[in-house]
Parts: C-alpha cells; structure tokens; sequence
C-alpha cells in the first residue's frame, strides 16, 4: 500500500508545482509550456528542499520534505484558486501520424523505465549507490577531501531517487526511474518549442523537430536509462525557450526563468556548469548590447542561476578542494575528422538525423553570417541556436570525445534547428508532388518509429517469456547481462 501511495504522492507534488509555473506565466496562455515548467520546477523544488534541509541537519523523512514543499507552492496556489479556469488545450494543426509516433516511442520509454530496476553503468556505480546512501542517513553523503571525487556530481537526480526510496519505504527503482523518464521525454514538446518559435510560429516546424529528436536511435536508447544526460537537456532546451521569450518581450520573469533554468541544468550535470553557465553569460552580455534588456534583467538571471547551484559548488569547494571532480578521460579524446564529422560517422546514434543535424549546422551558419553581413543584428534565432550548441560541441571535441552520450545535451536545439530546415524544404515541394511525397515519407516514418520503439525497451525476450516476473527475477536478469 506504502508503494502505491508513493506513486500518488509523487505525481502529486508534481502537480502541485502547476499554479507556480501558471503564475509565472500569466501574462499569457501556453500549456505546453505551463506543463513543461511544472515539471521542470517540480523535480528542481523537490531536490533544492531536500539539499537546503540536510545542510541544515533535518533527516529526510515524507513529512519533512514535503511540508516544506507544499508551503513554497502555497502562494501561487491561493493565487491559482482566484483566477477563472478554462477547461481548454488547443493543439494547433495536430498531425495525428506525428502525435502518433510520438506516442508510441514515449510509451516505450516509460514501459522500460517502469518495468526494470536499474541496470545501467553509472547508474549501478554513482547514482543509485549515492541514492541508496542517503536514504539510510537521511541525509546528504558527507565529503571526504580530495578522494571524494563522484560525491561531488551534481546531486539532483540522485536526491529524486532518494525521495521515492523514502515515499516507498525501501528501495522503489521503478518509481525512481519513470522521473528521469518524464524529464527525458520533455525533450520533445520542449524542441516543438524551439522548433516554432525559431521558424516564426510555424507549428510544421515545431513537430519536424520533435518527430526528429524521437526518431534519432541514441535518444530512445537514453531516455529510460536513470542517467542525467538527457534530464539536463531538458532544463537546457527549455532555457533557450526562455533566452528566446527574454529576448522578445523583457519580462524580468523570463530573465528569472532562464537563469533557473541553466541552474538546474547545472544542479542535475556539472556539464552545464563548465558550458551552460558561460553560454549565459553571452547571451544576456549579447542582449544587453542589443539593447534587449537592461542590466536589471542580467543581473536577475545570474542571480536565479546562482541561487539554485552556487551552493552546492561552493560545498565542493569548501569539502572536496574543487568546484566539480577530474572524472573526464581526456587523455582520451579523439580529436579526429571522424569525431568532427560524429553525426554522420556514428549512423547508430544519430542515423539519418544525424545528417539532417549536419546540414542544418551548416545552412544556419552560413544564415548567421549572411545576417551579420547585412548588418541584421535583430533577429536572433539561428544565432541562439549555434551559440547555444557550438561551444560545448567544441568543448566535447577537444576533451571528452571518446563518448557520444554527452551530445545529448545538444540534440533539443538541435532537431529543432532540423525541424526549421525541413519546414522550408517543405514549401520548395511541388504543389502536385506533396501528397505523393507525404505519403512515402509517412510511411518511411511509420517503420523507423516502429524500430525505435522496439528498441527502447531491453530484454524483449525475457519479458515475452515471463511478462510477470517478480522484483528478485528481474534483479537477478539485469544484474548478470
């Protein structure tokens, strides 16, 4: 009964962050991205209450954590409460075949995520171990100097697996994963976002974009693994939607967002701490130069930034001797052609996305420099994109580029940069040649989506075999594969 309740208890709070993300978004009505901030603000609660409270020697328990958190939520929600309610979710030029596909993989991804226990590398050696740690302390794992080393990642994934061991009452992988799930599969209404707004509010761009990103092999491969690849590229693509909206309309509660943001990328990776904090840096100094902003609004989203991780480094520091550990092989890094050239020299990753990726790198350069030619310095949505993407590309290039895992940071911005490009395309078809060429390439989406979804779940065999297996049966399966 405890586990059931866990499940509940979790999705509620959850929910709970809804009238928060609603009041920061009020000025206007978007749902997507109401939902899309409710979880991202959600999980990012969660784990900071979790974290301030052990630093100041609170044991973790159910009450403990989530009075505190419901009291954060409690303003808006009094304020959600006086507003009128419209029961209404538009979803403007819905391609059935597209939400279809999309359906389908997300189904695949959650399935995977809930039906195993961890098995994945680092998950079994960093993240479940330290979960599983601070669930029997009831508290955050004590640094040890210079040897702390993985004790120093970002803890915010590793406190959610905490708090659904405590919601459970043992350890609960399955509601642990289905969160890193979720965030994984905010991937893809978040680069519909981006997709949209860098095509002028163009829907067809939107959803090239998303089916792009669902349709590249290695992010199903990623999505239900419990590692904090692709959690971090969803605070990261949801970001760049903010450094869009600030850009737009210098609202200080985008300025506020998007420094939150890039913090909870760089709460849940130090990746986003090493880059996403710099790329920031540049855009608000680029948007202050503009004349986009005022320093008010720069100063806001450093703030916000810092509020949500500068703690925790600072621990490090203070504990460990160094901001983030030396755990980078880099002495490994192959700084080839070929690694230059990995979105179309790894076709198993990236497949035809991966050339789509390439191409659109390519025609959104050659787009940025025409504009900069031209002296058009006021429309910035290929420029954010390649500002967004390029530099850590160059930093895993020169010093982690024996691993094409950590490329998922970019893919949001990514596809939705493929998702602006196909859209073009599109309009270039023949009138006369359009339904044939839907019809094929619906059809050749159709039988990817089915091998991409047939490929996110693992052990297919042992699940046909026994679809009922207990706990002890699926430990004993993953844990000697």
């Amino acid at each position: 009964m405890q586990t059931v309740l866990a499940w509940c208890l979790v999705g509620g709070l959850l929910l709970a962050t809804y009238p928060s993300a609603a009041w920061l978004l009020r000025r206007e009505s978007q749902p997507t991205l109401t939902l899309l901030l409710t979880l991202a603000l959600g999980t990012g609660a969660l784990s900071l209450v979790m974290f301030w409270e052990a630093l100041l020697g609170i044991p973790f328990g159910v009450a403990t954590i989530t009075l505190p958190y419901l009291a954060l939520m409690l303003p808006a929600f009094v304020w959600w409460m006086r507003q009128p309610k419209r029961l209404t979710l538009t979803l403007p030029e819905l391609p059935r075949i597209a939400l279809l596909i999309l359906c389908l993989i997300g189904a695949a991804v959650l399935f995977n995520a809930a039906y195993f226990p961890f098995y994945r590398d680092d998950t079994l050696g960093i993240y479940q171990p330290q979960a599983q740690q601070m669930f029997q302390l009831g508290g955050l794992i004590p640094l040890t100097g210079a040897d702390s080393l993985y004790l120093t990642y970002p803890p915010h994934m590793q406190l959610i697996y905490t708090f659904t061991y405590v919601a459970s009452g043992w350890e609960n992988d399955y509601l642990a994963r289905v969160i890193p799930a979720l965030l994984a599969l905010g991937c893809l209404p978040a680069t519909y976002l981006l997709g949209k707004r860098i095509a002028g509010r163009s829907s067809a761009a939107g959803w090239l974009g998303a089916l792009t990103l669902a349709l590249t092999p290695t992010f199903g491969k990623w999505a239900s693994s419990g590692y904090v690849d692709l959690p971090m590229a969803f605070f990261y693509a949801l970001a760049a939607i903010f450094a869009f909206r600030l850009w737009d309309n210098r609202r200080a509660s985008d300025a506020l967002l998007l420094g939150a943001l890039i913090g909870l990328a760089a709460w849940t990776k130090n990746a986003a701490l090493t880059v996403g904090v710099p790329v920031l840096g540049v855009w608000l100094a680029w948007c202050l130069i503009r004349r986009r902003i005022v320093l008010r609004h720069a100063l806001i989203s450093l703030a916000a930034c810092a509020a949500i991780c500068a703690a925790w480094y600072i621990r490090n520091q203070i504990g460990a001797g160094f901001l983030i550990p030396a755990t980078a092989w880099t002495e490994q890094a192959r700084r080839t052609l070929e690694s230059l050239l990995i979105f179309v020299t790894l076709p198993d990753n990236f497949a035809v996305s991966g050339w789509l990726i390439l191409i659109s790198l390519l025609l959104s350069g050659v787009a940025v420099v025409h504009q900069f030619a031209h002296r058009n310095f006021d429309t910035p949505e290929h420029l954010l994109i390649l500002v967004w993407t390029l530099p850590f590309f160059a930093a895993w290039w020169l010093f982690v580029s024996y691993d094409p895992r950590f490329l998922l940071l970019l893919l949001p911005p990514l596809c939705a940069l493929v998702g602006v490009w196909l859209a073009r395309v599109w309009t270039l078809v023949p009138t006369g040649w359009k339904p044939h060429v839907r019809l094929a390439l619906t059809v050749l989406a159709l039988i990817f989506a089915l091998y991409i979804t047939y490929s996110s779940v693992d052990y297919k065999d042992d699940i046909l075999r026994d679809p009922f297996m207990t706990h002890e049966q699926k430990e004993a399966l993953v844990l000697t594969r």
